[in-house]
């Protein structure tokens, strides 16, 4: 019998915006018979209504809506990857506090530097997405466990018989398709993008993803920029890729990256190239891993010839071995393991939850933001709120515009929210 009663996901990602590793782990939790609540913050596409949703049967939502009631019984494992989150998990009166780090706080996290030693020392098990992320966090919480991202190797899968409908958008590109999926930022290697498209005017680039952070892309008639496509749909573009590609600038923050699309690229079984990311290094045999641009255009052509069976499943099973299942149930043992340390041997019984719809509390815990300069996040009027910037408690700045408050970088924090929601999706990103 299980000694986990539930694992609880804090508010920070909306659930159906950009699926990454939280949404993917919390799946995998219900997967494996754990039950799951996923706080859910709804962002400027959500169309999921204001309630509680289980959407599987150990798979909660809840939606703008808080867990209390469901909770006064139990003492849930509380899985979290914002930082700026380290004193409000407590709220939840958790049985084991589980910190995810997901990103290096540097560069476009540089915002959740002065909350990450806090968020890694006060957590009972620190997860790291990468050996850089993982070092860092070793040497402040002996109690870290290297546990890389993976992929949905069910679902991307279905893509290697590029059997699916082909889109719309899709139907008149010519072949062959050097293809990537994710978000557009600064992050990404505009200018060889840029000479890519130039080196290789008779391959097609097609580029799917939102922009963030980002204005002015290059153009050139091979070079296609789709825009963002619903998580979904991302199975019949991928079909139609015969190399998927990962242009990263070579930073710190990029060099603790262990790039999700890398599995689902090989989860779908073709080859991957690759700049220089360490994390990429360990695969070379399988990925194409590239020193500079030259190698990278060189490696384009290596790739296309590098399609054969036998290598596409080569991919496919080194993507099988790295699925979000797999990845789920190895942090449920680690979870596990501390709670009979902590003398937790079997698990309290959980109330009954029922899909609800405007059933629910009134009353709000507080929530802690973490805004990126140059960022805005604007809240409608009749919220009770005070700001704070770095150890200055009780700053209010911005300027009112007509019934809002702009607020241009800082900590927010929320008390007894009754309204809370996002103008944009590229503050609902950085928040």
């Amino acid at each position: 019998m299980s000694n986990i009663s539930c694992i609880l996901y804090p508010p920070t990602l909306d659930f159906d915006y950009l699926v990454q590793r939280p949404q993917q782990i919390m799946k995998g939790f219900s997967q494996l018979g754990t039950p799951a609540y996923y706080i859910n913050w709804p962002g400027p596409n959500m169309k999921r209504s204001k309630g509680i949703e289980q959407v599987s049967p150990n798979l909660f939502l809840f939606n703008n809506v808080e867990p209390d009631p469901y909770l006064s019984q139990i003492n849930p494992v509380v899985y979290y990857t914002s930082a700026a989150h380290s004193d409000m998990v407590k709220n939840y009166k958790p049985s084991l506090i589980v910190f995810d780090s997901v990103d290096e706080p540097s560069g476009e996290f540089e915002g959740w530097k002065p909350y990450y030693d806090h968020a890694v020392r006060t957590a009972d098990v620190v997860l790291a997405t990468s050996q850089k992320l993982f070092n860092m966090a070793k040497m402040l919480n002996v109690n870290t466990y290297l546990i890389p991202n993976g992929c949905d190797f069910e679902f991307f899968s279905q893509a290697s018989s590029r059997t699916l409908p082909i889109p719309q958008e899709m139907q008149d590109i010519k072949r062959p398709i050097i293809g990537y999926i994710g978000v557009l930022a600064t992050w990404c290697d505009f200018e060889l993008i840029d000479q890519m498209a130039r080196n290789f005017p008779n391959y097609s680039f097609v580029m799917i993803g939102p922009k963030y952070n980002i204005n002015d892309l290059p153009q050139h008639p091979n070079l296609h920029w789709l825009g963002f496509k619903h998580y979904t749909e991302l199975v019949y573009y991928a079909q139609m890729f015969d190399v998927g590609i990962i242009p990263f600038k070579l930073s710190s923050m990029v060099e603790a990256v262990n790039p999700i699309k890398m599995w689902e690229y090989m989860a779908v079984g073709m080859p991957v190239v690759t700049t220089a990311l360490p994390e990429a290094k360990q695969f070379e045999g399988l990925i194409y891993y590239s020193n500079n641009y030259n190698e990278f255009f060189s490696n384009i052509t290596r790739a296309l010839a590098d399609d054969s069976p036998e290598r596409r499943q080569q991919r496919m099973e080194l993507a099988r071995s790295n699925s979000w299942r797999e990845r789920a149930q190895q942090i449920i043992s680690i979870i596990q393991n501390h709670l009979a340390a902590k003398g937790i041997e079997k698990s309290k019984p959980l109330p009954d939850i029922k899909s609800l719809k405007d059933n629910f509390p009134k009353s709000f815990g507080s929530y802690r933001i973490n805004l990126a300069p140059s960022r805005q996040l604007i809240i409608s009027r009749g919220t009770a709120y005070k700001f704070k910037v770095g150890s200055k408690p009780a700053i209010v700045f911005g300027k009112k515009q007509g019934s809002t408050q702009v607020i241009h970088r800082g900590v927010l924090i929320i008390k007894n929210r009754t309204t809370f929601r996002f103008k944009t999706e590229r503050v609902r990103r950085s928040a």
